[in-house]
């Protein structure tokens, strides 16, 4: 598991302070490739190789309202890692032990060029070797 320290920003919120149900999926992505890089996975040197993930699934079941001022951390959890996927669990809480929202997404490893599927243990083996790490 891997605690990302979320930073809220005023365009994160709405008027009354509220943050916007969509952007909690940002917050996901955060969770997720901070997650990658503490197995030293790169995003962008990846994309350099020619390779990309897009996200598959997504999904959050909100609990309570997140607002500005609130000290927000993403859990997030490899709950799979296959050939051609890594799915992830997130769950937004704050300083106060308070779980705001849970969800989930899912990336498969592709190639840039054409989008078709590129199966990590051939073409990202050190990707795959995190299977071994979690």
């Amino acid at each position: 598991m891997h605690r990302e320290q979320i930073e809220l920003r005023y365009s994160d919120s709405d008027q009354m302070g509220v943050v916007y149900h969509a952007n909690y999926f940002s917050f996901f992505e955060i969770g997720r490739t901070k997650l990658l890089a503490s197995f030293g996975i790169d995003y962008y040197e990846i994309e350099q190789r020619g390779y990309v993930f897009p996200v598959r699934e997504v999904d959050c079941t909100y609990f309570k309202s997140i607002v500005l001022g609130e000290t927000i951390f993403c859990d997030t959890t490899i709950t799979e890692l296959s050939k051609v996927k890594i799915a992830f669990e997130h769950v937004l809480i704050n300083d106060q032990g308070e779980v705001k929202a849970k969800g989930h997404t899912a990336i498969v490893s592709v190639k840039k060029d054409g989008f078709t599927i590129a199966k990590m243990d051939q073409h990202l083996p050190d990707v795959y070797a995190i299977k071994h790490q979690i």
